[in-house]
């Protein structure tokens, strides 16, 4: 079943294009990201219907998450010549038909596009305009496709993890998107993420459209990389094995520890060679934190997460002081991820909680 508007049926006119005096009501505060499955994977057969299905949204709602941030990949919406994938799309409109009946809100999170990847420093997007009008053209087909779901229920983001060459040149890009989604939606709640991976520090410089109070600030924090990403095989941590445990909070590598690293170690270490706690997590977050009071909008912490390899001690204690700063601010969150290396499910045993603990940490 999708939802169909029936006003917009009747009239050609969606009924969110219909401008309120007041912000549209989307409230959430603990979600969890469904990554790896419409975005970030090569499961394109039968089994991708099994990875997140109904059993699985019963299983969220149950333990008390109100949203999912849904990451959906270009290359899995769209074919090569950018007609849409109608396979996907019948998942995407059964995840999201599927949750809202279960009371459980949706970001969807255009998450990798083929111009843009947010591990790439070069991407096509920011040298090639006719890329940055490909991505537009992306979101008035998506919207075609979402703008009848009730905006107090589902959310749009525009892109994750910008990485352009500078903040300005994606805050432009950002506000023309904007301006296309609101010739038919002035209700709809969009999430502006910031550039560099969304990180807290460039929150600031997010342009936000003068008077639209539908508009959410979106920042990802993985602060201390030495602690999430520890031996991590994608980044330059992968070369540590350490011979004792990292110490959080406090001081994360203790200096008798340090001593031992080789040359190479130090080089890669020593940018973390500090003391890290919920203080330092709440500095970290503070100048977001007051630009979107100055703005009056609301903060979303979109992805956070931990890998088990730092220990399962260091890793509880850091998702905690996240988790418990995220809430003494009001700000939203959704932890990275649902049922792969940093989550709390088994993708393919439906029901089975592979860590009680961390999904314990995240919605209670």
């Amino acid at each position: 079943m999708i939802w169909i508007c029936i006003l917009c049926m009747a009239s050609g006119v969606c009924i969110s294009c219909t401008r309120s005096s007041e912000p549209t009501v989307f409230e959430i505060k603990q979600g969890v990201n469904i990554g790896c499955w419409l975005s970030q994977s090569n499961i394109t057969d039968e089994r991708r219907k099994q990875i997140f299905n109904e059993e699985d949204i019963d299983l969220l709602v149950k333990a008390g998450f109100d949203h999912i941030r849904l990451p959906v990949d270009e290359v899995q919406l769209f074919n090569e010549d950018m007609s849409l994938n109608e396979e996907t799309l019948s998942i995407l409109h059964n995840t999201i038909d599927n949750c809202l009946k279960r009371g459980l809100k949706v970001v969807f999170d255009l998450h990798i596009i083929r111009s843009h990847h947010f591990l790439d420093e070069h991407a096509a997007l920011w040298s090639n305009v006719a890329e940055q009008d490909k991505l537009v053209d992306m979101w008035r087909v998506i919207q075609q496709q979402l703008y009848c779901y009730p905006v107090t229920e589902v959310a749009y983001e525009l892109l994750n993890e910008a990485v352009a060459p500078d903040d300005e040149q994606w805050a432009a890009l950002m506000l023309r998107i904007v301006e296309m989604i609101r010739e038919k939606e002035h209700d709809r709640v969009i999430v502006l993420g910031a550039n560099m991976q969304n990180n807290a520090a460039h929150v600031k410089n997010i342009r936000v459209p003068q008077d639209d109070r539908n508009i959410m600030l979106s920042f990802h924090f993985y602060e201390p990389l030495l602690i999430t990403h520890y031996q991590a095989l994608w980044t330059p941590l992968r070369i540590l094995n350490f011979s004792k445990p990292m110490q959080y909070p406090g001081q994360l590598i203790p200096d008798d520890l340090y001593a031992e690293l080789s040359d190479e170690e130090k080089e890669v270490v020593e940018p973390y060679h500090h003391s890290y706690d919920k203080d330092w997590i709440r500095s970290y977050w503070s100048e977001a934190i007051e630009y979107a009071k100055q703005k009056g909008l609301k903060l979303y912490l979109g992805e956070f997460g931990c890998l088990v390899n730092c220990g399962e001690e260091v890793r509880m204690a850091w998702l905690k002081d996240v988790v418990d700063v995220a809430r003494e601010q009001g700000i939203a969150y959704s932890l990275w991820e649902y049922n792969q290396q940093f989550g709390f499910a088994d993708r393919w045993n439906k029901g089975v909680i592979t860590n009680n603990d961390l999904m314990k940490v995240v919605t209670q």
